[in-house]
């Protein structure tokens, strides 16, 4: 039963369109020694979300008419690495042994899921100045926040 709610959280998590950006190692490497230091600060590691994307949303914009193409090329890029992170801690949750909380998380992991992709889309239908990226930054947005919720779960029912 085990394997089985890890698969089906592990589908949920890579059925998302960062698959199609392979994750740099650089850029995931980044991210964990952020989410490492905050740890170590006890922190939620908020502040590690857009570590990879803003510095290059920075350089894109002002280039790219309004920051579309490459600014949400950008986006994709941190939305790649948090992707892998996202199935990581999935697994550390399964992993903990608590079926409940598995069946759970994999009945959450489909709202949320069906929630990101509703949602993000309406960002590509605003002025690109309000929020740039659109549905790609969106998508990083909201997974990167996943991740670092669910690693709190991973962290709390592997405690023992």
């Amino acid at each position: 039963m085990r394997f089985i709610g890890w698969f089906a959280l592990s589908l949920i998590a890579t059925t998302s369109p960062a698959f199609a950006q392979k994750a740099a190692p650089a850029d995931i490497a980044a991210i964990k020694t952020c989410l490492k230091a905050a740890g170590e600060k006890a922190s939620f590691g908020g502040e590690c979300i857009g570590i990879v994307a803003d510095p290059c949303i920075k350089v894109a914009a002002p280039s790219d008419d309004g920051g579309s193409t490459k600014v949400k090329a950008c986006a994709a890029r941190e939305l790649a690495a948090w992707s892998p992170l996202l199935d990581d801690a999935l697994k550390r949750i399964a992993k903990g042994g608590f079926s409940d909380i598995t069946k759970a998380v994999t009945a959450a992991q489909k709202t949320w899921a069906a929630s990101r992709d509703q949602l993000c889309p309406v960002f590509d239908k605003i002025e690109p100045g309000i929020y740039l990226g659109g549905t790609a930054y969106c998508r990083l947005q909201e997974t990167a926040r996943r991740v670092l919720s669910l690693d709190k779960l991973g962290d709390a029912v592997n405690e023992h």
